[in-house]
């Protein structure tokens, strides 16, 4: 059963969810088929005896023998069974995710109770619906959305007890709907503006300008901060670089994180992260002290987790950032502090390899290759960052036999990787060549030695791409 997408799915979910499931397809209200039950409790009882899904009690023959009792194997039923479970499954996350929707449940609640005409219960259920919805302090564009919803409800329930009067629920629903069409639009408009900068993707996005002539005549922008941040998301992105619009933005988000759902926000954060690096790009090196600030916010309101989990290559982007900045105790202590938030079988390797990074920034090259030693190069990226680290710490101790050596090993990988774009080849092939001559001519001087180091720093203004060109020229100029 390994490779079905039943087992691909399970083993995405945490302890607790496979608990909990286990109990919703064990329910006779959302499962009866005593099939599918049985695959549950064998699926269950492994786990608690320490068997994964991979293991060969879970094969397909094995299950169908426990599940049909002494009947020909049939890989249709067997099939048939899973995919039960599947969609099952499906219909439990789901269920998972409208169980922490209260507002969503009394919604559909209301329509039920206004179907079966029930009023004391439908007027008791808005009352309930008011008091949740104050405490929710999120108004972003499903916020309104939802309310475009209730006011709907709410203008039918009194239109079948008093007819023919003004009712303000119509108007609060059309007020409601254009709100949320008003921020979803302007959330949009910035995704587009940023893919149209990023790689050129030509979206246009209809009637932005008039939705915001409209915002700003009817103070729409003053009142509702949802469409606030957006609009200055928007001049932040097609600014040209104006510094003071990312500030400004810094500034709302600061104010108002609160009214955007954690997935909102993050892409919030990552129009001003992406403004950061395009700044860092164009020779503004004060901006990593934004970027690192900005991954302060993300990590302190843990926006920037996805199931509780750190990504590991966001990780690592942390710590380039802090060693960049010389925050050498902040780093760190933040490479400990985190290292549990990141996926179990991504933990290690990320460990040992941010380790290595912080170990060579602060001179430590020793230490360096010592945690270099526990990276496994199951990834392109670590394998490549590995390789120049060695390097450059057999450089600085002055190992030119591992230094060359390992040259020669990084050469064959390059050449061979089918992993590796053409550009990452080329760039690493360009470090490789210079950081070679580079070793060859250190601590000599000399006509020869000069003629040598001058067409290093000749090629590292004319080769194209190199990686690693700020080391190589501080190197050849030390």
């Amino acid at each position: 059963m390994k490779n079905t997408k039943l087992v691909t799915l399970l083993k995405k979910l945490s302890t607790t969810e496979l608990r909990r499931f286990h109990e919703y397809t064990m329910s006779p209200f959302f499962n009866k088929n005593k099939k599918v039950q049985h695959l549950v409790n064998i699926l269950a009882q492994a786990l608690e005896n320490g068997t994964d899904f991979d293991s060969e009690i879970l094969e397909k023959r094995q299950v169908f023998g426990n599940i049909y009792m002494h009947q020909q194997y049939n890989e249709l039923q067997i099939n048939n069974v899973i995919s039960d479970l599947l969609q099952l499954l499906y219909g439990f996350l789901a269920q998972k995710h409208f169980a922490q929707q209260p507002l969503l449940q009394k919604k559909y609640a209301l329509k039920e109770l206004f179907q079966k005409d029930a009023p004391q219960h439908f007027e008791k259920t808005i009352r309930r619906y008011r008091q949740l919805e104050a405490k929710k302090e999120e108004r972003s564009f499903n916020y309104f959305l939802e309310k475009k919803d209730f006011y709907s409800q709410l203008d039918q329930f009194v239109q079948t007890k008093i007819k023919r009067q003004f009712d303000e629920n119509l108007q609060l629903e059309s007020d409601s709907l254009d709100l949320s069409y008003f921020i979803n639009k302007l959330h949009i408009a910035c995704n587009m503006i940023s893919r149209n900068i990023v790689i050129n993707a030509n979206y246009k996005c209809e009637f932005l300008d008039e939705i915001l002539i409209f915002c700003k005549k009817n103070n729409h922008l003053e009142n509702h901060p949802a469409l606030q941040v957006y609009f200055k998301t928007i001049q932040m992105l097609e600014g040209e670089g104006e510094e003071s619009f990312y500030f400004d933005l810094k500034k709302s988000l600061v104010e108002h994180y609160r009214i955007f759902p954690k997935e909102e926000l993050f892409t919030l954060y990552t129009y001003a992260l992406n403004f950061c690096i395009k700044k860092i790009n164009s020779g503004q090196d004060a901006f990593y002290q934004e970027i690192l600030e900005l991954y302060k916010v993300l990590l302190e309101r843990k926006i920037i987790f996805l199931d509780g989990h750190l990504s590991q290559w966001t990780y690592k982007n942390i710590v380039t950032t802090a060693i960049r900045l010389k925050e050498f105790e902040w780093t760190k202590k933040f490479i400990y502090e985190y290292q549990n938030t990141l996926v179990a079988n991504e933990r290690n390797n990320a460990l040992a390899y941010n380790l290595a990074t912080l170990y060579h920034a602060q001179g430590d090259f020793q230490n360096t290759l010592f945690q270099l030693q526990d990276v496994e190069f199951t990834d392109t990226n670590y394998h490549l960052g590995a390789k120049i680290l060695q390097l450059k710490s057999y450089y600085e101790l002055n190992e030119g036999e591992a230094f060359f050596a390992l040259i020669e090993a990084f050469k064959k990988y390059i050449l061979r990787s089918k992993d590796l774009s053409d550009y990452r080849k080329k760039a690493n092939a360009n470090f490789i060549k210079l950081a070679k001559k580079i070793f060859q001519i250190k601590g000599r001087s000399g006509k020869t030695a000069d003629k040598k180091r001058k067409k290093v720093k000749e090629d590292l203004k004319t080769l194209e791409p190199i990686a690693n060109k700020t080391w190589l020229e501080i190197t050849v100029n030390a």
